[in-house]
């Protein structure tokens, strides 16, 4: 059978003469990179005989019914030698969905063509983890690092699985040999196709690509007569559909760009909508759009907890066409003010929660003045008693419901709203669409609308 194009191996003075792949070496397809004190040598892929196939499929099926436990001692070793990947929750975590998907790829691939070297097809998880560094300033080099550390546990488990198989002699150099052919050219070929991506990208990130996008999302924004099309082929996001805008950013300065991108994605995930429209806007802070005609919110605010602290979300509502996505992007922002001018609020807002507070906002002076008139001494009360009537206002002045609500009972909140009336100017009756306004209003206003 003829033998196929793999273009390089090594063998080394270190180790046994007839194992051309030893696990201390480095071994490329295309180029080779060996360790200290090895020599390379040309070869080629010879396609395994059928009894030999077997008994790789055996091994790697061991394997792979051990991958939990092969990517945990994997990634130990990695954040034992790569402390930068150890002190970063969000880099350890992206280092673990990384090495879990290449060793999928790899084991899975290997199992269902064992005669075959396991094409490199980078996963997202790795092109992400990549990216994360990237956007650190971190070095190629940690990668690598990452990435030998975690062939040589993999190499030592597939050594072990080829032993449990009761492999000896000939039988078991033939194991090995495709193992670490296999193993270590697929790992060059990732880190080959990720170095590459990390270029294009870091051009992208500083050449003309960031300007055409930030320029094409402002004439839209401008309200500029752009043709649809055109402009979504330059943003890579279709226009013609239903928009949800995303406004992110770090309120406390601990969250770099690189993990505000990860959020929209996690987040646009999370609501089941399209991969995200990003546009960083200063050093902490990132604009988002997502295609689906019906996010789901109520997942978007779950989501939000699994993000880190320092990340805050809000949202417009979900519009069509052009139109939608300036108008749901103003809606965001709105949002996004209202949140910004009451430090230590809510996470996650959506636009339809403060919708008719962000118009009634527009003069801040006269809205104070309307929630001092309309809540009288009631606006200096406290919380939970200003919350129940916000509350029972809200469940159109239903006792049991805003008691559901509240996880109290109904005589609480009848007695709590029986000591609102004392303290408002005028009585509840009557005046519950202003009254509920100037609660809603107090929310939101700095100083919590006391002054």
């Amino acid at each position: 059978m003829a033998a196929s194009v793999t273009e390089v191996t090594v063998s080394c003075r270190c180790c046994p003469p007839r194992v051309r792949s030893p696990p201390c070496c480095v071994i490329t397809w295309a180029s080779a990179h060996p360790a200290v004190g090895c020599d390379v040598v040309s070869v080629t892929w010879e396609t395994p005989p059928a009894t030999t196939s077997r008994r790789i499929r055996a091994v790697g099926q061991r394997v792979l019914d051990r991958l939990d436990v092969l990517v945990e001692d994997m990634v130990e070793a990695i954040l034992e030698a790569a402390p930068p990947l150890a002190e970063d929750p969000l880099l350890a975590a992206s280092t673990l969905a990384s090495t879990h998907a290449n060793m999928a790829r790899w084991l899975s691939a290997t199992v269902a063509r064992p005669d075959e070297p396991v094409t490199v097809d980078v996963p997202p998880e790795a092109l992400d983890l990549a990216r994360d560094l990237m956007r650190r300033g971190m070095d190629r080099d940690l990668l690598s690092t990452a990435y030998r550390q975690g062939q040589n546990i993999a190499w030592r488990t597939w050594m072990r699985g080829a032993r449990e198989e009761g492999l000896d002699g000939d039988a078991l150099e033939a194991v090995l040999d495709f193992g670490s052919r296999s193993l270590f050219g697929y790992v060059d070929g990732v880190l080959d196709g990720l170095a590459r991506r990390m270029e294009a990208e870091r051009g992208d990130l500083t050449g003309e690509a960031p300007a055409r996008r930030r320029e094409t999302v402002m004439l839209i924004l401008d309200r500029a007569p752009v043709d649809p099309q055109r402009a979504g082929v330059r943003l890579d996001y279709a226009l013609d559909r239903h928009h949800t805008a995303l406004a992110l950013w770090a309120s406390d300065g601990s969250v770099d760009l690189g993990e505000l991108e990860r959020a929209a994605g996690a987040l646009a995930k999370a609501m089941g909508t399209s991969r995200p429209l990003i546009l960083p806007v200063g050093h902490n802070g990132l604009w988002a759009w997502t295609a689906g005609p019906s996010p789901d919110l109520d997942a978007l605010r779950v989501a939000v907890h699994d993000l880190p602290a320092g990340i805050a979300v809000t949202t417009g509502s979900t519009l069509g066409g052009l139109g939608g996505f300036r108008d749901s992007h103003r809606e965001a922002r709105d949002a996004q003010r209202l949140v910004l001018r009451n430090p230590g609020g809510p996470r996650v807002v959506t636009y339809g929660e403060v919708r008719v507070v962000a118009l009634a906002m527009q003069d801040e002076v006269r809205a104070r003045a309307f929630v001092a008139t309309t809540l009288g001494e009631l606006r200096h009360a406290d919380a939970e008693l200003r919350e129940t009537v916000r509350i029972h206002l809200r469940e159109d002045s239903s006792a049991p419901r805003a008691a559901a609500v509240l996880h109290t009972h109904r005589n609480t909140v009848l007695k709590r709203l029986a000591r609102a009336e004392q303290l408002l100017p005028e009585r509840l009756a009557g005046h519950g669409l202003e009254v509920r306004l100037a609660l809603e209003l107090q929310r939101w206003l700095p100083g919590d609308g006391r002054g």
